[in-house]
């Protein structure tokens, strides 16, 4: 179960009455959501979505409250929408309120429950009779999130550069959210590997090709006139994965037969392991520099 098992549901027309929805954190809870709302009509929002939050800092909303709107009938003789927030902050007793509920859910309205963090076995036992659904993005999920997400802006997506955009910034969610939200604020109609390096390595003048061209030439003077001009406009993630995306496909270009520049590229990607520990952490100082030195070393 996914984020991508959770937009297949929507493209269906979430079938099933009563869903729980649970990942680590409220990222992809908040898109699976808004991923919803997008079916909603405009002139139906207010009248057929409804939310309650279990952690509401005003007041708890009781089980009998929410079934009671689950039970009412929808407006425009569409379904009603009602989701039941932070479910993590309940009992697994008083979510035993909602079960008489769930055995017989109105056929008018789609039950949301969200739950964050890991669920605990208590929890899964008493919610046997949801749709129960993990929305953490795992990495082999990153490709049709993206593309959704495009899809989303109207525009569209080349296969090869969803691998690009990963490889240069990671899998870091909310990076790759805010690439994506600066990719379609250009305007194109379709997202290229050119159109990326523009964005994200950030110079006309330079690309990080260029400066792993001259990390290999030991061109010390090169490598940091290269790295100073991309470091401008680029933040130091993204110039992060756009190296580690160029020494992968080097890796791969390299000869099977060369012992010694497999051996160089194991150390390579180390150091670059290294150095992304440093900057998601703020660990050392000029990590970035202190990388490029070493890389220049090898």
């Amino acid at each position: 179960m996914s984020i991508k098992t959770f937009l297949q549901e929507i493209d269906k027309g979430l079938t099933s009455p009563a869903y729980l929805l649970y990942a680590d954190n409220e990222y992809p809870i908040e898109e699976a959501l808004s991923a919803v709302k997008r079916t909603i009509p405009e002139a139906e929002m207010a009248f057929n979505f409804n939310v309650f939050d279990m952690d509401s800092a005003d007041s708890i909303p009781t089980a009998g409250e929410i079934t009671d709107t689950l039970n009412t009938v929808s407006f425009f003789s569409s379904r009603r929408y009602v989701v039941v927030r932070n479910l993590q902050k309940i009992s697994a007793k008083e979510f035993k309120k909602f079960q008489s509920y769930i055995a017989n859910p109105s056929p008018n309205s789609v039950l949301l429950m969200s739950y964050t963090g890991t669920l605990k076995k208590e929890m899964k036992e008493s919610t046997k009779g949801l749709k129960t659904i993990c929305l953490d993005i795992r990495e082999n999920d990153l490709p049709v999130w993206i593309k959704e997400k495009i899809r989303q802006k109207g525009i569209t997506i080349k296969d090869d550069a969803v691998g690009y955009l990963i490889g240069v910034v990671g899998n870091d969610i909310g990076l790759l959210s805010s690439e994506v939200e600066k990719l379609a604020s250009f305007g194109n109609e379709t997202i290229t590997i050119s159109g990326i390096k523009e964005i994200v390595e950030g110079s006309r003048d330079y690309s990080v090709f260029d400066l792993t061209n001259a990390l290999r030439e030991k061109n010390i003077e090169k490598v940091f006139r290269i790295y100073r001009t991309l470091s401008e406009t680029t933040e130091p993630y993204n110039l992060l994965g756009a190296i580690n995306w160029q020494y992968s496909k080097m890796s791969i270009q390299a000869t099977p037969s060369g012992s010694g520049q497999r051996k160089d590229f194991s150390r390579a990607f180390e150091l670059l392991n290294d150095a992304d520990i440093q900057i998601k952490t703020s660990g050392g100082a000029y990590p970035m520099e202190h990388l490029l030195i070493r890389l220049l070393r090898l």
